[in-house]
């Protein structure tokens, strides 16, 4: 064989070589390419999905109670058999309705002595199922089973109840907390104090 014929095939040899390397190379952008796609694709939707669940979350997290009047309803000096507090309240940020049940109401105390550092903390607790529309008398049980965003309502929150398992003892110069919370939602705390002379009717959120 010619040493011409032997350059011509080496020329071809690596005439094959460098299209057989373009091809692969070109095998591998175009498999980036749709890799990165992909990848974008899997992103977008990671957030979508993100998206997605948060305003789900945002649903139930946004049952923010709103109290808008606490008073004394009923003091009771001797006990809390008829200690009682009125509520006005609604739920401005729920975007659906809320079952009276799933909302929770607690009243924590402390009827220790907190000069001679006694303390004697006390709960009394329930759910708001006696709650009513404002035209109704706020102690209704049957009266509703779900709270309206953006409705008034109304109750009236009984020490001793329900089912007696009321420990938390209104009293003059009492310190307290009002616990209001939504089954998934929010929490909303009110610090109160119960004054010398406190009468019914008398604004405890001032």
């Amino acid at each position: 064989m010619s040493s011409h014929m032997e350059a011509r095939l080496y020329q071809d040899e690596k005439a094959e070589f460098a299209l057989s390397s373009m091809v692969t190379m070109i095998m591998i952008l175009l498999f980036s390419s749709i890799v990165a796609g992909m990848t974008l694709m899997m992103i977008e939707q990671a957030f979508m999905e993100s998206r997605s669940q948060s305003i789900e979350q945002s649903e139930t997290l946004n049952s923010i109670p709103l109290v808008l009047t606490l008073e004394m309803d009923s003091y009771d000096s001797t006990g809390n058999t008829n200690d009682r507090i009125y509520i006005v309240f609604k739920f401005p940020y729920a975007s659906t309705n809320i079952l009276d049940t799933n909302v929770k109401w607690a009243l924590i105390c402390d009827n220790g002595e907190p000069a001679q550092h006694q303390h004697n903390v006390g709960l009394s607790e329930g759910d708001f199922d006696f709650a009513t529309l404002l035209t109704g008398n706020g102690l209704d049980q049957n009266a509703l089973n779900e709270f309206e965003p953006h409705t008034y309502y109304h109750m009236i929150i009984r020490g001793s109840s329900p089912n007696g398992n009321g420990e938390c003892d209104l009293e003059e110069g009492l310190e307290a907390t009002l616990v209001i919370a939504v089954e998934n939602g929010r929490t909303t705390e009110i610090d109160f104090l119960i004054h010398e002379g406190i009468e019914a009717g008398e604004d405890l959120m001032s």
